[in-house]
Parts: C-alpha cells; structure tokens; sequence
C-alpha cells in the first residue's frame, strides 16, 4: 500500500539520482579535492529511495522504521560532512523525517487504514525533502 501511494513521488526522485549520479561522477574528473558531502550524499541517496520501495504489505511496517533509522543515521554523516553548507535542504528532510517517525510510531501501536495513509503521506514528504537534498549537493560537486 505505501509502494503505490509514493510512487508518484518516487517519480522525480528518481530523475533526481539520474541526474546526482552524473553530477557525482563528475566529481573526481576536476583534478582537485572532491568534498564529502559528494560521497555522503550517495548513500542517503539510495536510502530515500528505498524507502519509496518499501512493500509495507509484505515486510510490515517495521520495514518503514528500519529504513527511516537508516535514513537519519545517513542525514547525520551528510550533516557533518556538509559543514554548514544546505542547512535549508537539511532541515528540511530532518523535519520530514520527524513527522515519518511520530506516524511510524501511531501506525505500530495502532495499525489500521488511516494510520497506514499517514505514514503512506509522510515518507512521500520524506522523499521530496530527500530529492531536494541530493539535488542540493549534486549542483556543488
């Protein structure tokens, strides 16, 4: 159910990391010192858009939670690697990620339709959030 609810979503996130990949490939032909946040960025990269993969129906919605864990754990790398630099984007998909987890958390105590389009709202927001991170970075690097 969440699959197809973000799927829209997942849409443009996906252009997104076609166009981070090309613009992270390129980030080692300049010669010169390539930054963190480049190699950082990939892994939180593909986490977001794991999330738009995540088959609630079959995996449960702990599957939702494992990757929203893995997703803030990769946000904190990025954060620090950034060193100040996208602090809007950043905030951003930290806010996101807030909002997934309280709708984590009612749809574990209480699983039911309207709590799984909650979280189904939520990780769409998080993986906008998400896109516009990457997109961020990718144009620096």
């Amino acid at each position: 159910m969440l699959q197809g609810m973000i799927a829209r979503q997942g849409k443009a996130l996906a252009a997104a990391c076609v166009v981070a990949a090309a613009f992270l490939a390129g980030c080692g032909s300049s010669g010169s010192s390539t930054p963190a946040v480049c190699s950082s960025v990939t892994s939180l990269k593909t986490s977001v858009t794991d999330l738009k993969n995540v088959n609630v129906r079959a995996n449960g919605i702990s599957a939702v939670s494992d990757q929203l864990n893995k997703i803030e754990q990769e946000l904190k790398t990025v954060k620090s690697d950034a060193q100040g630099q996208f602090s809007t984007q950043i905030d951003g998909l930290s806010s996101a990620l807030s909002g997934l987890s309280s709708n984590v958390n009612a749809a574990k105590a209480n699983l039911n339709g309207g709590t799984l389009t909650a979280v189904a709202s939520s990780a769409g927001a998080v993986v906008t959030a998400g896109n516009s991170l990457v997109t961020a970075i990718s144009n620096t690097c």
